[in-house]
């Protein structure tokens, strides 16, 4: 006699079917330091408590632009068009809610297989998340224009219970990994340093 468990497949590459989204929350965090040479330790005496100021401005200016970036690779690696990453990506500024920090931040979101071309097959569907283009076995477009697959129980596909959704990608673990961790260190660290100066010679003149 069965058991009766109920099994959510796991499709292989981070896609999932299942009843809810996976992956919760952001998996970790980047940050950046910066070395002040002579120049910008002369700039920060001039500027006294301005400089708190010209910072600031400058955190923002490099975030603002950092973002854009991100969020276009993390589209690349995800297999997703830009907005589909912009939605779901925000940030704190310096100047603002973010207290002298520029946080960048995504919703909990998985996507959907919907987000992937699908297109059916007599084999199943077939997507491309993650860039990939490869087929779902035995899964099926349903409502919406979702990917479905029928749950397993017992080791066996039933046909007449329960269909669940499939997800892929999870952007918040998307950030913070590959071309997209690269991207922030790379732009943060090649326009930080100008961006300060410009701002500290700002408030000089």
């Amino acid at each position: 006699m069965g058991t009766g468990k109920n099994t959510f497949e796991d499709f292989g590459g981070g896609a999932y079917a299942s009843g809810r989204k996976y992956g919760k929350g952001p998996s970790g965090s980047v940050t950046v330091s910066i070395d002040f040479t002579k120049s910008l330790s002369g700039l920060f005496e001039q500027t006294g408590l301005k400089s708190v100021y010209a910072i600031s401005k400058a955190i923002d200016e490099v975030g603002n632009k950092t973002k854009t970036q991100v969020i276009r690779a993390v589209a690349r690696q995800a297999g997703v068009k830009y907005g589909a990453v912009s939605r779901v990506l925000y940030a704190k500024q310096a100047m603002g809610t973010g207290g002298g920090e520029y946080v960048l931040t995504a919703r909990d979101t998985t996507l959907s297989l919907k987000e992937f071309a699908p297109r059916q097959t007599k084999a199943g569907v077939s997507a491309a998340p993650w860039g990939k283009r490869r087929i779902f076995p035995h899964t099926f477009i349903g409502p919406g224009g979702h990917v479905f697959a029928r749950v397993i129980v017992d080791g066996k596909r039933v046909k007449r219970l329960k269909i669940h959704k499939l997800f892929g990608p999870n952007i918040p673990k998307e950030i913070v990994k590959d071309e997209a961790e690269q991207t922030f260190y790379r732009e943060t660290e090649k326009l930080l340093g100008p961006a300060i100066e410009k701002w500290l010679l700002r408030q000089i003149k």
